[in-house]
C-alpha cells in the first residue's frame, strides 16, 4: 500500500482529553487534515469544526459514512464507548482510543474482535509507554529479573460526577490506575496470570452524592515470569498527591512517575527527566502507521490495551466476589 501525503482524521468526542491532549498539535501538523468532529454535544461539535475547519456531526455513523476518513480518535468517557469503534473498523479506519477501552469486558471483547476481522491499525493511548524515560528504562531492566513491583494513584478526587460512579467510570482502577498497569505489564514483560483486589467503601459515600465506587483498593498481581505487583489506588487524599511505580530488581530499583525516572543502586541514586512530549510521540506513532500501513509502529495495539483492560476488569471482580481470579 502507498504511503498516504495526509491522514484524514475523524474525532468522536471533541471535549476533555481530545482537546487537551490532540487536537491542540494535530491541527498543526501537515501530514493530518481534520476533518470531522462528532459529539452528543451538538455545540462542542459546531465549536471544534469551525475552529479546526471540518464538518460537524451528532452521530458517528454519518460522520464515517459521509467523510473520507482515514482515522479515527475516541475520545469518550469510559460508560460512552457503545458502537462506535466498532462501526469504525468495519469502516477500514484506524482507530484510536483513549484509555480506559470502556467499563466492561465484554464490550472490550467485543471490540477487540472488530479491530481483528477487519485488519485495521489501532493504538490506545497509554502515553506512559511513549515517555523517553521508557525508554532509559527498558535499557536499564534489559536483562534482568523482576522481583516485584509497588504502584500508586492516590490523590484527590475528579470533579465529574460520571468518575465516582462504578458503572459509569469503572472504578478509579479502571479509569486512572490503569496507567500504572498497562506499564508494569509494558516493563515487566510476561503475561499475568492471576489477580486478587479488595477495596474499602464507607467514607465518600457519606460526603458525595451518588459515590458508589471503592474509596481506596489494593490488586495483588502475578506474572509468569515470577514477578508479584501490588498496586493501591485512592482519592480521599486532600493533601499531596503520589502516582508512580516501584519496580524491585535483582540489583536497582526504579522508580517511574510519568514525570521522571529515579534509579536507586549501590553506587547512589540518579534521576532522569522526561525529555519529549508523551501524547505528541503517541500521535506521530499512530499517524505514521496509518500513512505507512505500518500496525507495528505504535507504541500500544488495541489487542495489547484489551491485555491490561483485562487485568482491571478481574480486579474489579475479584473485589466483588473477595476470589482471586485466574486469567
Amino acid at each position: 500500500m502507498a504511503t498516504k501525503d495526509v491522514v484524514r482524521v475523524g474525532f468522536v468526542g471533541v471535549g476533555g482529553v481530545a482537546r487537551w491532549a490532540h487536537l491542540g498539535h494535530l491541527s498543526k501538523w501537515e501530514n493530518v487534515k481534520l476533518a470531522g468532529f462528532c459529539d452528543v454535544n451538538k455545540e462542542a461539535a459546531g465549536k471544534a469544526a469551525e475552529e479546526f475547519k471540518g464538518k460537524a456531526y451528532s452521530d458517528a455513523k454519518t460522520m464515517f459514512k459521509n467523510e473520507e476518513l482515514d482515522a479515527v480518535y475516541v475520545c469518550l468517557p469510559p460508560f460512552a464507548h457503545e458502537e462506535q469503534e466498532v462501526l469504525a473498523a468495519e469502516s477500514k479506519l484506524a482507530i484510536f482510543v483513549e484509555k480506559p477501552l470502556c467499563t466492561t469486558l465484554e464490550k472490550a471483547q467485543e471490540i477487540n474482535a472488530a479491530v481483528k476481522k477487519n485488519k485495521v491499525v489501532s493504538a490506545v493511548g497509554y502515553n506512559w509507554r511513549a515517555c523517553s524515560i521508557t525508554k532509559k528504562a527498558q535499557e536499564l531492566m534489559k536483562g534482568k529479573t523482576v522481583s516485584a513491583a509497588y504502584g500508586w494513584w492516590v490523590g484527590g478526587m475528579p470533579g465529574v460526577a460520571w468518575w465516582r460512579n462504578q458503572k459509569m467510570s469503572g472504578g478509579q482502577l479502571n479509569e486512572q490506575t490503569t496507567h500504572v498497569v498497562d506499564i508494569a505489564r509494558y516493563l515487566i514483560g510476561g503475561k499475568v496470570t492471576s489477580v486478587f483486589a479488595v477495596g474499602a467503601k464507607g467514607i465518600a459515600n457519606k460526603k458525595v452524592d451518588k459515590h458508589d465506587i471503592h474509596d481506596n483498593s489494593i490488586a495483588l498481581i502475578t506474572f509468569d515470569t515470577g514477578a508479584v505487583v501490588s498496586i493501591g489506588s485512592g482519592h480521599l487524599t486532600s493533601q499531596g498527591y503520589r502516582v508512580g511505580i516501584d519496580f524491585i530488581l535483582d540489583d536497582l530499583t526504579i522508580t517511574h512517575n510519568n514525570g521522571e525516572l529515579k534509579v536507586r543502586h549501590t553506587k547512589g541514586e540518579e534521576i532522569h527527566l522526561n525529555a519529549n512530549k508523551p501524547y505528541e510521540e503517541e500521535d506521530r506513532a499512530f499517524i505514521e502507521a496509518v500513512q505507512k500501513n505500518k500496525p507495528e509502529s505504535v507504541y500500544c495495539t488495541y489487542a495489547d490495551a484489551f491485555e491490561t483492560h483485562r487485568v482491571t476488569m478481574a480486579a474489579n471482580e475479584s473485589m466483588e466476589t473477595g476470589k482471586p481470579v485466574t486469567l
